[in-house]
Protein backbone atom coordinates (compact mmCIF):
# COMPACT_ATOMS: atom_id res chain seq x y z
CA UNK A 1 0.00 0.00 0.00
CA UNK A 2 1.46 3.12 -1.19
CA UNK A 3 1.45 6.07 2.02
CA UNK A 4 1.51 9.65 1.09
CA UNK A 5 3.76 11.18 2.94
CA UNK A 6 2.69 13.97 6.05
CA UNK A 7 3.46 16.89 4.27
CA UNK A 8 1.22 16.38 1.55
CA UNK A 9 -1.81 17.50 2.99
CA UNK A 10 -4.45 20.23 2.72
CA UNK A 11 -6.25 22.25 5.02
CA UNK A 12 -8.77 19.59 6.33
CA UNK A 13 -6.01 16.94 6.72
CA UNK A 14 -6.62 14.78 3.67
CA UNK A 15 -4.22 14.10 0.45
CA UNK A 16 -3.72 17.29 -1.29
CA UNK A 17 -2.87 15.60 -4.56
CA UNK A 18 -5.92 13.40 -4.38
CA UNK A 19 -8.76 16.40 -3.02
CA UNK A 20 -6.43 18.46 -6.21
CA UNK A 21 -7.76 15.77 -8.51
CA UNK A 22 -11.37 15.91 -7.45
CA UNK A 23 -10.86 19.35 -7.84
CA UNK A 24 -10.18 19.45 -10.98
CA UNK A 25 -12.43 16.54 -12.12
CA UNK A 26 -15.32 18.43 -10.94
CA UNK A 27 -14.59 21.50 -12.55
CA UNK A 28 -14.28 19.38 -15.94
CA UNK A 29 -17.25 17.80 -15.08
CA UNK A 30 -19.22 21.43 -14.25
CA UNK A 31 -18.45 22.75 -17.37
CA UNK A 32 -19.72 19.50 -19.62
CA UNK A 33 -22.53 19.77 -17.57
CA UNK A 34 -23.32 23.69 -18.65
CA UNK A 35 -22.54 23.16 -21.95
CA UNK A 36 -25.34 19.64 -21.62
CA UNK A 37 -27.41 22.80 -20.10
CA UNK A 38 -26.80 24.84 -22.71
CA UNK A 39 -27.32 22.49 -25.62
CA UNK A 40 -30.63 20.54 -24.20
CA UNK A 41 -32.12 24.08 -22.62
CA UNK A 42 -35.77 22.62 -21.54
CA UNK A 43 -33.81 19.61 -19.94
CA UNK A 44 -33.45 19.92 -15.85
CA UNK A 45 -30.10 18.63 -15.46
CA UNK A 46 -28.78 18.59 -11.36
CA UNK A 47 -25.71 18.69 -10.38
CA UNK A 48 -24.73 17.52 -6.50
CA UNK A 49 -21.39 18.15 -5.18
CA UNK A 50 -20.24 15.81 -3.13
CA UNK A 51 -16.82 16.99 -2.85
CA UNK A 52 -17.62 20.35 -1.34
CA UNK A 53 -20.80 18.78 0.61
CA UNK A 54 -17.80 16.50 1.56
CA UNK A 55 -15.48 18.75 2.46
CA UNK A 56 -17.91 21.11 4.30
CA UNK A 57 -18.42 18.01 6.70
CA UNK A 58 -15.20 17.36 7.61
CA UNK A 59 -14.32 21.20 8.41
CA UNK A 60 -17.71 20.90 10.82
CA UNK A 61 -17.37 17.24 11.71
CA UNK A 62 -17.53 17.78 15.59
CA UNK A 63 -20.97 20.31 15.22
CA UNK A 64 -22.87 17.32 13.26
CA UNK A 65 -21.73 14.40 15.82
CA UNK A 66 -19.16 12.87 14.57
CA UNK A 67 -15.70 12.49 16.52
CA UNK A 68 -13.60 9.96 14.07
CA UNK A 69 -13.26 11.93 10.82
CA UNK A 70 -10.40 10.00 9.57
CA UNK A 71 -10.76 6.43 11.09
CA UNK A 72 -12.77 3.72 9.80
CA UNK A 73 -15.46 2.31 12.19
CA UNK A 74 -15.25 -0.77 10.79
CA UNK A 75 -11.46 -2.57 10.62
CA UNK A 76 -8.76 -4.88 11.84
CA UNK A 77 -5.76 -2.31 11.64
CA UNK A 78 -5.53 -0.03 14.68
CA UNK A 79 -3.23 2.57 13.77
CA UNK A 80 -4.65 6.13 12.52
CA UNK A 81 -7.26 5.11 10.11
CA UNK A 82 -8.36 1.43 11.19
CA UNK A 83 -7.95 0.38 7.97
CA UNK A 84 -5.73 -2.52 6.54
CA UNK A 85 -6.68 -3.77 2.70
CA UNK A 86 -5.48 -7.34 4.04
CA UNK A 87 -8.33 -7.74 6.92
CA UNK A 88 -11.08 -5.33 5.89
CA UNK A 89 -14.35 -5.22 7.65
CA UNK A 90 -15.25 -8.91 6.22
CA UNK A 91 -11.93 -10.11 7.43
CA UNK A 92 -12.24 -12.40 10.27
CA UNK A 93 -9.78 -10.46 12.45
CA UNK A 94 -12.08 -7.04 11.92
CA UNK A 95 -14.32 -5.67 14.69
CA UNK A 96 -15.93 -2.62 14.26
CA UNK A 97 -16.76 -0.10 17.34
CA UNK A 98 -19.79 0.36 19.16
CA UNK A 99 -21.04 3.96 17.93
CA UNK A 100 -20.81 3.93 14.24
CA UNK A 101 -22.89 6.93 14.00
CA UNK A 102 -19.96 9.26 15.49
CA UNK A 103 -17.61 7.84 12.51
CA UNK A 104 -17.52 9.41 9.02
CA UNK A 105 -16.00 6.00 7.64
CA UNK A 106 -17.55 2.72 8.08
CA UNK A 107 -14.71 0.81 6.28
CA UNK A 108 -12.13 3.28 4.69
CA UNK A 109 -13.97 3.21 1.59
CA UNK A 110 -17.74 3.23 2.44
CA UNK A 111 -19.15 5.74 4.62
CA UNK A 112 -21.56 5.37 7.45
CA UNK A 113 -25.06 5.41 7.36
CA UNK A 114 -24.72 8.81 9.62
CA UNK A 115 -22.85 10.27 7.17
CA UNK A 116 -25.15 9.21 4.25
CA UNK A 117 -27.95 11.09 6.11
CA UNK A 118 -25.69 13.90 6.61
CA UNK A 119 -24.95 14.37 2.93
CA UNK A 120 -28.51 13.94 1.42
CA UNK A 121 -29.24 16.49 3.95
CA UNK A 122 -26.86 18.80 2.24
CA UNK A 123 -28.07 17.94 -1.21
CA UNK A 124 -31.79 18.53 0.01
CA UNK A 125 -31.63 21.31 2.34
CA UNK A 126 -28.20 23.65 1.71
CA UNK A 127 -26.63 24.54 -1.01
CA UNK A 128 -24.91 21.35 -2.83
CA UNK A 129 -27.02 20.79 -5.31
CA UNK A 130 -27.09 23.02 -8.65
CA UNK A 131 -29.71 24.27 -9.50
CA UNK A 132 -30.82 24.06 -5.30
CA UNK A 133 -32.91 21.18 -4.82
CA UNK A 134 -35.40 23.43 -2.68
CA UNK A 135 -36.08 25.99 -6.25
CA UNK A 136 -36.57 22.35 -8.31
CA UNK A 137 -39.72 21.60 -5.96
CA UNK A 138 -40.92 25.28 -5.82
CA UNK A 139 -40.60 25.31 -9.86
CA UNK A 140 -42.30 21.66 -9.65
CA UNK A 141 -44.83 22.82 -7.00
CA UNK A 142 -45.85 26.09 -9.55
CA UNK A 143 -46.17 24.44 -12.53
CA UNK A 144 -48.88 21.92 -11.28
Amino acid sequence: MYLYPESDRDDIGCVATVNNQSYIYNTILQTNIQNLRNKYSKAIIVYADYWKAYRSIVKNAPKLGFHEVYKACCGSSGGPYNFDFSGTCESDSASSYKNPSQYINWDGVHLTEAMYKVVSELFLNAAFTYPPFKSLLRSKQNSA
